[in-house]
């Protein structure tokens, strides 16, 4: 009896184990200029196999971002991270310089990060405008590939 219940226990936790979405990589990509007014383009890419294929999709991402045509052209790796978060914040204002972009372990600290350069970036009255608008985590829904 003893046996049978240790064997149900394995399997059940086996085909937990099996079920739970595996970690990845995530990339961010950011394009700016020297004009707030010609805006930010960002690419990311979270839940990939690797960090190099992370990186090339959040370039590829940004550098396709039609809402920033002059800011697409100034694309850059951010970074990459295996099994980690990434997150950007702005001020909504669209010739505003507050944004701020961050690569972390954790959500928290990606979006603690992100919104301390927003603010530290924006004009002094536009501070408190600064918002998280990007948050994903290796894991996030859609596990697939986006």
């Amino acid at each position: 009896m003893i046996k049978s219940v240790t064997v149900t226990l394995l399997l059940a936790a086996a085909a937990m184990i099996a079920a739970a979405p595996a970690k990845a990589g995530v990339g961010l990509a950011v394009g700016v200029t020297s004009n707030p007014g010609d805006g930010i383009a960002i690419g990311y890419a979270y839940n990939y196999d690797d960090e190099k294929e992370a990186a090339a999709t959040a370039i590829d991402e940004c550098r396709n971002y039609k809402e920033a045509p002059q800011a697409n052209r100034q694309c850059r790796l951010i970074g990459t991270l295996k099994n980690g978060c990434l997150a950007a914040a702005f001020d909504p204002k669209s010739d505003s310089s507050g944004m701020g972009w961050a690569l972390h372990r954790d959500r928290e600290a990606a979006e603690a990060r992100a919104l301390s350069d927003c603010r530290a970036a924006a004009p002094s009255s536009r501070k408190e405008f600064c918002r998280v608008d990007i948050s994903k985590c290796d894991g996030d829904p859609p596990i697939k590939k986006r």
